[in-house]
Formats: C-alpha cells, sequence, structure tokens
C-alpha cells in the first residue's frame, strides 16, 4: 500500500471577512432627557454591533445639535467623509 492512498486533502476554511462599521448617534439638544436618550442610543447600538460576529466597529459619530437645515453636523459630514475615504 502506498503512503499517498492514506492522506485527505482537507483545505482551510476561510475566515468571513469583517465589515467594518460605524455607529452614529444624535440627539437635538443637550438636556439631561436628551443626553439619556444618546447614551442609550450608543450603548444598544455598540452591543448589537458585539453581537455580529463578523462586524468590528471602527468609529462612534454623535451629534448633539438640531436636524434643521442650519445645522453643521459636524459628526455626521466626518462619518460621510470617512466613508467616502474607505476610513
Amino acid at each position: 500500500m502506498d503512503f499517498k492512498d492514506n492522506m485527505y486533502y482537507i483545505p482551510a476554511r476561510r475566515q468571513p471577512k469583517q465589515k467594518r462599521v460605524a455607529i452614529y448617534a444624535r440627539v437635538s439638544s443637550n438636556t439631561k432627557e436628551q443626553l439619556r436618550s444618546l447614551a442609550n442610543q450608543v450603548s444598544a447600538l455598540t452591543q448589537k454591533v458585539s453581537l455580529v460576529e463578523d462586524w468590528r466597529l471602527v468609529d462612534i459619530y454623535i451629534d448633539v445639535a438640531s436636524a434643521k437645515a442650519k445645522s453643521k453636523r459636524e459628526e455626521y459630514n466626518r462619518l460621510i467623509d470617512d466613508c467616502r475615504n474607505k476610513k
């Protein structure tokens, strides 16, 4: 019997590619209730990301500002820029 007859090739499993994800949370004012809501948003979304094995949290973006058109929403704009730059 030839030694090669007893050998089997078992290919390595590929690791699933991790998806890079970010969290964006926003409230319209800095009142105690709104800031509590913001903390709850970030907490719940962070927990959700941690439950998905192939997700990797890369950043959290937080705006405390009105949703009116004149609002700068700097963190939202940073999020969009980061996505465009594949960060």
